[in-house]
């Protein structure tokens, strides 16, 4: 059995993009399986519950030698604990390749606005011919990862493609109102309560490293900016306490405010600060480092990074 996992943290577009693969892989004659590396944040338990859709198995680590597709992340860090003792058959993703194989594999990265988008395109015979059928649900679950990911079109990730995959997915799922919709997720997504620091911090975090140093990057995204620079103060004792333990360079959380696309960006320490000032010609405003229209972990934060810490 191929078991399909996503990455650690796992975020909608990933969860949702694992579960409908399976789908397709079944109707396939292939045995699959999808997993999820850790527990589902408040936007997709919505989701789940709004469709009546099980959460999938959490795991940590499988077996030597299972074979496993690797689904939105292709990078070691980011994927199962035990990833080396495993077979990866496969990979779909839709971010830059990184991780290396022993054998060749099939790979399927394409630069659209979610992983969702992808496994549609495979549905919808844009990409893949198939003639599995698409079910009203798992349509819903494509939307939902893509309207996600692409921040219903607000990301810059966002294609023309990813907009025509959502009108023609809800052609079968018939969602009323995708505007309503998408609100309820972003709000659900929002509502994070009495939640420890660390989990929020952690909500969709990724490890980096840049010129050989690791650096940490989180980042929350809301309709609520204010719940977050609320908790500032503890937010960076506990940036400040990660970069300790993990041994990274410098860590970086930010505050996306999706309605209005800007960014609110909290440092492990002054340093830091001056780094992502300089990078992103960031301004104070209330008490945290403040983007226009920075939006985007994939195609605008980390390619920043990258390209500035590259040339020192």
């Amino acid at each position: 059995m191929k078991h399909i996992i996503g990455h650690k943290n796992p975020d909608t577009d990933t969860i949702c993009s694992a579960l409908v693969y399976q789908d397709f892989l079944t109707q396939k004659g292939i045995s699959a399986k999808a997993f999820a590396l850790g527990p589902l944040n408040k936007e997709t338990k919505f989701v789940f519950e709004k469709f009546g859709v099980p959460e999938p198995e959490q795991i940590t680590e499988l077996p030597k030698g299972t074979e496993i597709i690797l689904l939105d992340h292709n990078e070691e860090g980011q994927s199962i604990d035990n990833i080396k003792d495993l077979d990866i058959v496969e990979i779909i993703d839709h971010h830059k390749v990184k991780i290396e194989t022993d054998k060749p594999i099939s790979i399927y990265i394409e630069p659209l606005g979610s992983s969702c988008s992808i496994i549609a395109k495979k549905y919808l015979g844009l990409g893949d011919l198939s003639d599995v059928k698409l079910s009203k649900i798992n349509a819903s679950l494509l939307i939902a990862g893509i309207i996600s990911d692409t921040l219903f079109f607000r990301s810059p990730t966002t294609t023309q493609t990813d907009k025509d995959l959502v009108e023609k997915l809800n052609e079968i799922a018939e969602i009323e109102d995708l505007e309503k919709f998408s609100l309820e997720m972003f709000n659900a997504k929002s509502d994070l309560g009495d939640m420890p620091i660390e989990e929020i911090i952690k909500l969709d975090y990724k490890i980096f490293e840049f010129a050989g140093n690791k650096y940490g990057i989180g980042v929350m995204e809301t309709t609520n900016k204010d719940y977050g620079l609320n908790r500032k103060d503890e937010i960076t004792e506990k940036l400040k306490e990660i970069k300790t333990k993990d041994g990274l360079k410098a860590v970086f959380f930010s505050i996306v405010d999706i309605l209005n696309e800007a960014s609110y960006t909290l440092t492990s320490g002054n340093e830091e600060a001056e780094l992502f000032t300089k990078i992103f010609g960031a301004v104070e405003k209330e008490g945290s480092l403040f983007v226009d229209k920075l939006v985007s972990t994939k195609k605008q934060i980390v390619p920043r990074f990258q390209e500035n810490l590259m040339q020192n």
